[in-house]
């Protein structure tokens, strides 16, 4: 039985007795020169290990970003904010008034102070010029309210919403200043805005339930200075937004968890003017009746690979999503007793590295494709194949062998003689096996099989294979050995 799916997504539907596959630190790369049920169509490949780059201070990293020119990099832990340069030296710029939640940032070259940053944490507006190292709290007299809980820059306008409400502001042009004191109100449907982007020099305002675009069509109409933003006709979409950080660029679409009239818990894309549902049955069930407001999501590329990374802290899950595949996977880390969300929080390319901040002890690391641990600490990775039945009849099992990328031991240490650990379900899933453990292929054993033989029987059997060793733990394919019964 030559590839019979083993490797493959993330998919345990509402029913394990459907489908119960698991693809957890592993995601799948689609070979597109073979064809389809070919061996090595799709490999799995071990996802990113942390590296840990600097630690300003102990807690919550709650926002990234790169500034404009790449020579900065603005950190926000608790309630202090960071510039970091290209050599990684930290220097504390300032202090917000909230020391959790959601923190979103942008920037902009103005005319009378250069390279200026603007950041909002759901109460107060803040400004940081770099020439200068000047911190400020923006004042109630700046602008037509006081905070705002998202900020994004169009035009060199940086636009933010009134939190709560349906009206949305820019800044002054080319300023991180609003002394016009002008803006607009999400007019289409009564539900309030809960965030915004700027998507190809246009700006989406995502509501509870619904989403509307507004573009720049100047200040200046009929000699009278006003708001520069209008609706585009016909740009009303029946989707909106269910949690503020879960909004995230995706190529040249931008992704997010949905909430609508209807419920919630859909993850999409949006491009034009059109709402595409992205996530499968499988993602689904997992944010059915629950907590979702507090998702989180950054996106990085990989190999030629962009994925959509989704923390769900309340439900203690990140799920990943890859456009190169159209795949999902779970990312998450392993505290040697249970599987927990994964560590990164948000994320910035920086300095030619991929870098993410740990949502609990200020950590900032590099996605380091060479490293196979989590700053140190154990990645267990786990392949759990689709059901394997012939009608229901007995199947007898006489020998898997799984293609693992040999020889990746290492010269000393653990992972020296990397191990495979198989466990199987005779039963669709709902208990399984003690673990079997077989080789992998220490350093230079290029032609090391790992076989596991004399399987027993099943009328549904289930494999799954884990590795928690140090090394490259590539999967490319399966066969399996089965004959069936009479009976």
């Amino acid at each position: 039985m030559p590839d019979f799916g083993f490797v493959g997504p993330s998919y345990e539907a509402p029913s394990i007795y459907q489908d119960a596959q698991e693809c957890i630190n592993f995601y799948p790369e689609i070979d597109p020169l073979k064809q389809p049920g070919s061996r090595g169509v799709v490999a799995l490949y071990p996802t990113p290990g942390l590296t840990k780059i600097i630690q300003p201070e102990v807690g919550p990293v709650r926002a990234m970003r790169n500034l404009s020119g790449n020579s900065i990099l603005l950190l926000v832990i608790n309630a202090s904010v960071y510039s970091v340069t290209t050599l990684y030296v930290y220097t504390k710029v300032g202090t917000l008034t909230t020391t959790t939640g959601f923190v979103s940032i942008s920037d902009n070259i103005t005319s009378a102070n250069g390279l200026t940053a603007y950041i909002v944490d759901g109460v107060n507006r803040y400004t940081w010029i770099a020439n200068s190292n000047t911190f400020a709290i923006l004042p109630p007299s700046d602008g037509p309210w006081q905070g705002a809980s998202v900020v994004d820059i169009c035009d060199n306008y940086n636009v933010y919403n009134n939190v709560g409400t349906r009206n949305w502001a820019c800044t002054d042009l080319g300023s991180s200043l609003s002394t016009n004191a002008y803006y607009g109100t999400k007019d289409a449907a009564p539900d309030p805005i809960v965030t915004l982007i700027a998507n190809h020099r246009q700006v989406y305002l995502l509501g509870q339930q619904t989403t509307e675009v507004w573009v720049d069509v100047g200040n200046v109409i009929t000699g009278i200075i006003s708001f520069p933003f209008q609706r585009i006709q016909g740009t009303m979409m029946q989707h909106g937004c269910a949690a503020i950080g879960s909004v995230a660029q995706f190529s040249e679409m931008f992704m997010f968890v949905s909430k609508d009239n209807r419920g919630q818990g859909i993850i999409g894309v949006i491009q034009g003017y059109a709402f595409t549902r992205i996530s499968t049955h499988a993602v689904e069930q997992t944010l059915l009746n629950q907590t979702i407001s507090d998702a989180i999501a950054y996106t990085y590329q990989l190999e030629g690979h962009e994925f959509y990374v989704v923390n769900f802290p309340s439900i203690n899950i990140t799920w990943v999503y890859d456009l190169a595949s159209q795949m999902w996977h779970k990312w998450l880390s392993w505290d040697g007793i249970q599987f927990n969300r994964h560590r990164s929080n948000c994320g910035a390319f920086f300095n030619n590295s991929y870098l993410v901040g740990d949502y609990a002890n200020g950590n900032i690391y590099s996605l380091d494709n060479d490293n196979y641990t989590e700053n140190g600490s154990t990645i267990r990775r786990i392949r759990r194949a689709p059901h394997i039945t012939s009608d229901l009849q007995r199947q007898y099992f006489s020998e898997l062998q799984i293609q693992f990328q040999p020889g990746v031991g290492l010269e000393n240490g653990q992972g020296q003689n990397p191990q495979a650990m198989l466990r199987w379900s005779n039963d669709g899933g709902s208990t399984y096996s003690n673990e079997h453990w077989v080789s992998i292929g220490a350093v230079g054993k290029y032609k090391n099989r790992a076989i596991w033989r004399r399987l027993g029987w099943s009328r549904d059997r289930i494999f799954e294979v884990a590795i928690t060793d140090p090394v490259k733990a590539v999967i490319v394919s399966a066969n399996l050995k089965a004959e069936v019964g009479e009976n």
